[in-house]
């Protein structure tokens, strides 16, 4: 039950930072170049919650995201799938205890 709800709660985040991306961020470009929010979010899924849990959710949501905005299918998914994989590296930089 637990981890049903957290599952669900990160679609509804990916769904609003889809909105936001697609909406908001699309204003605040500097050079043509804008804030990346999928990244950010698999960043902290892939820090938090482990490489067991970055990795496929990475893909999946990548998979989503090039659905919906309709490019070629798998580079986002590749993309947010390594990008959910560099938790070792990030956490011996950042959570030293």
């Amino acid at each position: 039950m637990k981890k049903t709800i957290i599952i669900t709660s990160m679609i509804i985040v990916f769904l609003m930072l889809y909105f936001l991306q697609t909406n908001f961020f699309n204003w605040f470009t500097i050079n043509k170049i804008s804030p990346n929010l999928f990244i950010i979010f698999m960043l902290f899924i892939g820090l938090f919650a482990g490489k067991r849990v970055g990795i496929p959710l990475g893909i999946s949501l990548g998979i989503m995201l090039d659905f919906f905005i309709g490019k070629k299918i798998g580079i986002s998914g590749i993309m947010l799938g390594i990008v959910g994989a560099v938790r070792r590296n990030f956490k011996q930089k950042f959570l030293k205890r």
